[in-house]
């Protein structure tokens, strides 16, 4: 999570580059445990995976080493699902997911070295010091002293909010939770204003939600099984290096938008329609389901027979939330003077790209790219890329308190309206809990596998949780504590 940690810490930032490691042909991974996963029925002589993000490719990759065929059916024209990497007028820039969070014993940080993709430190909490304040509401630059301010998600975070998570029961939100931190700690006019943001910040970004929907219960009380600091590690180069090697030996079928799944005695019916509109049929022993939570939750899939109640349960109470980002190139870094990141206190509308990360700073590039999350991200469906470009530009300007130049390229993804995705990741939203995460990644008829980074108690809302649901689900089909996954 975006703890904001380094603010009381005072680390440094460290090393640019590391894990260059040669490539490695072939490694041993469990999905965080060696225990078998049960519910598969018969023998398993085929599979057809639906999705060609990390948790397809991983379960596909692990299979085919294990001499187990299988195709990989995937909507777009593209594999790699929500982590897109694009080129920002010869930038790579991800459009999707960008870090490795908590990178050591990772099983991504692994992949990525077995794959010979290095990894930069690009944590920005370590870059608070240095960041840049805007107050939208009065017009001004904050002094560092804001940093007072930030401390407060520090103390929230590692401190105080599984006690008040403890106080308000399992029905409070996360909102419920920063107020009652705010008045625990007495906190009035602009002081309690700028906690706010940095509380928000720290629940909003990581969870694509608003701070009324989050369950307090589940936020306060999460335990990551890896170590790291702040947000991690850029992959060097972007995340579709490691997508391309983990899926580069897979029999996947681009442009094959799935319909219809069918569990027959014996086996499965996938049903698709290709780039020219016509149906085609692959039929399988069994069958994973990857697609996202979103996709789940819009019906866009047809399952027969229905997916039982208890799924369906599980599937309309699990939050998925929305991330945008609005990436733009410029001539020159024309910001890079002392300052890194802008943190962006929005008036009137709080938590409004609350947050801009300056490429520059980590990469050497000059593009800044501004976060969206929630309500304000789901608003901008309603507006054009111009309305979106012009309203960026004139924060930008305001920021550096005189004009700016132009952007040479600016790109804005459109997560939450994309039909491949209907959002960006999963969070605990309130009233669900993570049984239905685990009800989520449960088979269905023996048949029938789920998985994807919504089915991750332990890694939701992160690629890495993906990717591990598809070494679960490989796991699972082969009767294995381990998996082998060979990088190409």
């Amino acid at each position: 999570m975006l703890g904001l940690a380094s603010v009381a810490a005072g680390l440094p930032r460290v090393g640019l580059a590391r894990s260059s490691s040669l490539p490695s042909p072939r490694l041993s991974y469990d999905d965080g445990s060696n225990a078998i996963p049960p519910g598969v029925a018969g023998e398993v002589k085929r599979v057809v995976i639906i999705g060609a993000g990390f948790a397809g490719l991983a379960a596909a990759n692990a299979l085919g080493n294990a001499g187990v065929p299988c195709v990989v059916l995937e909507g777009r024209d593209r594999i790699g699902g929500r982590a897109h990497t694009v080129d920002v007028g010869g930038s790579p820039v991800d459009l999707g997911c960008s870090w490795i969070t908590d990178p050591v014993g990772n099983p991504m940080t692994t992949f990525a070295t077995q794959a010979g993709v290095l990894q930069t430190n690009a944590s920005i909490e370590l870059d608070v010091p240095e960041s840049r304040f805007y107050d939208e509401r009065t017009g001004v630059v904050l002094p560092t002293s804001t940093l007072q301010a930030a401390a407060h998600a520090l103390r929230f975070e590692e401190i105080d909010a599984s006690n008040i998570s403890a106080k308000l029961g399992p029905k409070a939100t996360t909102k419920d939770g920063i107020i009652a931190y705010i008045k625990q700690q007495k906190l009035t006019g602009e002081a309690a204003r700028f906690a706010e943001y940095f509380l928000r910040l720290i629940v909003e970004l990581p969870d694509a939600t608003d701070w009324n929907l989050d369950s307090l219960q589940y936020w306060a009380n999460y335990d990551s099984p890896y170590v790291g600091f702040g947000e991690g590690d850029f992959p060097v180069g972007g995340y579709s290096r490691i997508v391309r090697a983990l899926g580069g030996s897979v029999d996947v079928r681009l442009r094959h938008r799935v319909t219809r799944v069918t569990i027959e005695r014996g086996g499965v019916r996938v049903q698709a329609r290709d780039a020219a509109g016509t149906e085609r049929t692959f039929e399988g022993s069994h069958a994973i389901a990857t697609v996202p939570l979103g996709v789940l939750k819009s019906g866009a899939v047809s399952f027969s027979p229905s997916l039982p109640a208890w799924k369906r349960a599980a599937i309309g109470r699990l939050g998925f939330g929305t991330f945008e980002k609005v990436a733009m190139r410029f001539p020159e870094p024309y910001w890079a003077t002392e300052h890194a990141h802008i943190f962006h206190l929005s008036y009137p509308n709080a938590m409004d790209f609350p947050l801009i990360v300056d490429y520059f700073f980590i990469e050497k590039v000059p593009i800044l790219v501004a976060l969206n999350t929630g309500k304000h991200a789901i608003a901008l469906d309603g507006k054009s890329d111009g309305e979106i470009t012009s309203h960026m530009l004139q924060v930008l300007r305001a920021v550096q308190g005189g004009p700016i130049p132009k952007p040479t390229r600016v790109l804005i993804t459109r997560w939450g309206r994309d039909p491949f995705t209907r959002g960006s990741y999963s969070y605990i939203k309130i009233g669900s809990s993570p049984a239905d995460q685990d009800a989520l990644a449960a088979p269905v008829g023996g048949r029938l596998l789920f998985a994807g980074e919504a089915s991750s108690a332990a890694r939701f809302g992160y690629a890495d949780g993906a990717f591990s649901t598809g070494i679960r689900e490989a796991k699972r089909l082969l009767r294995a504590p381990r998996v082998q996954l060979s990088a190409s």
